[in-house]
């Protein structure tokens, strides 16, 4: 599966989240992403785009991994 594949899949993730991290200075970030995902408005989904969401989905792999109980 892909990181595009994987993020059009309705996620256990929320997309807004990844977004986020993804383009941290844009403030529609999450519509940005979503437009990208469904090619509106002749947005494409590039390689580089699937590179900072498997970085984002990455990080946050790492930070559940670090959860404690307490």
């Amino acid at each position: 599966m892909t990181v595009e594949e994987f993020l059009k899949s309705n996620p256990p993730v929320e997309l807004g989240y990844i977004a986020q991290k993804m383009f941290p200075n844009n403030r529609y970030a999450k519509q940005y992403l979503s437009n990208k995902l469904n090619n509106n408005d002749n947005r494409k989904f590039t390689k580089k785009d699937a590179e900072s969401a498997l970085k984002a989905l990455k990080e946050l792999s790492i930070e559940i991994i670090n959860l404690d109980l307490e």
